[in-house]
């Protein structure tokens, strides 16, 4: 007697996302897919996507906040205290999300308040 036994392993539980392509892409999704030696238009399509997934995370992606000069000053020196040492305005920008313009006049306000310096380059 034989007996089928089915397996679930929770990491490789797999969703379906349906996709529709003309048929001009998907021609040439079979063309890639046979140069590639993949097994199947899906494999191709897997594949591709967790490359672009891959892809997206190598680049870092800022996104800025809506904040006055006054609230951005406060971001600053919350994180420079934090994190002391030399920083660049860009490092801010990017760390804080911070809009440039408003980094940069946030902080000259620090600067002349005098709870940050700038250090000329050597």
């Amino acid at each position: 007697m034989v007996r089928t036994v089915t397996l679930k392993i929770k990491d490789r539980m797999s969703l379906v996302l349906p996709t529709r392509y003309s048929k001009r892409e998907v021609e040439e999704i079979e063309r890639a897919r046979r140069v590639l030696g993949l097994s199947s238009r899906s494999a191709f399509i897997r594949e591709a996507v967790l490359s672009k997934l891959e892809e997206i995370k190598q680049v870092r992606v800022v996104e800025m906040q809506d904040v006055s000069v006054d609230q951005a000053s406060e971001m600053i020196d919350r994180y420079l205290m934090n994190k002391p040492g030399v920083h660049y305005v860009s490092e801010l920008i990017e760390e804080l999300g911070l809009e440039p313009r408003i980094a940069f006049e946030a902080v000259e306000k620090l600067v002349q308040g005098g709870s940050v310096r700038v250090r000329n380059k050597v």
